[in-house]
């Protein structure tokens, strides 16, 4: 904590001219990216802000700024699609092996877009206040969306983008 302190003393000393990273570093001798974490601490804490990559410190109230969450629910893979996933599968293996890269592209594209709408992403401060009704409805319509999700109209709808593609 003695060096977390000697850097917010430099920011608060700099004062209206503000301190770049790099100064930080050569005053206490130490690697930047430890500059950068103390930097980060002391913003997290309120202490500390950057303008431009020159740091100052704050006139504010000290406060401890809420970190920002990320859940990520990964659905299973609905019954009906199982065969269809592996199929595509290997299917894109024996075309990379073929020496076919964009055919292959094609499928991984298809499993990738099918993958997405298996994942809830839910980003926030307040994640610990997440209305639980709210996430019960996001899995169901997941699940819905990935039990319906048509693979060969997203194929021909790919093929169809695809410059030089044989009709």
């Amino acid at each position: 904590m003695d060096k977390l302190d000697k850097c917010y003393r430099l920011v608060q000393q700099s004062g209206t001219k503000g301190m770049r990273a790099v100064e930080i570093r050569d005053k206490l001798g130490v690697h930047r990216a430890t500059v950068h974490r103390y930097l980060t601490s002391l913003e997290l804490m309120g202490k500390v802000e950057s303008k431009h990559g020159v740091w100052f410190a704050t006139t504010e109230e000290q406060t401890i700024k809420p970190l920002e969450k990320e859940i990520i629910i990964e659905l299973p893979i609905p019954k009906n699609k199982w065969q269809q996933i592996a199929s595509l599968s290997v299917h894109a293996e024996y075309l990379e092996d073929l020496g076919l890269p964009k055919a292959a592209k094609l499928r991984r594209i298809l499993l990738e877009t099918f993958n997405e709408t298996r994942i809830i992403r839910i980003k926030g401060k307040n994640i610990d206040d997440l209305d639980l009704e709210k996430l019960g409805n996001l899995i169901q319509q997941a699940t819905e969306n990935s039990s319906k999700f048509n693979f060969r109209g997203l194929f021909k709808g790919l093929k169809k983008s695809q410059p030089n593609s044989k009709k």
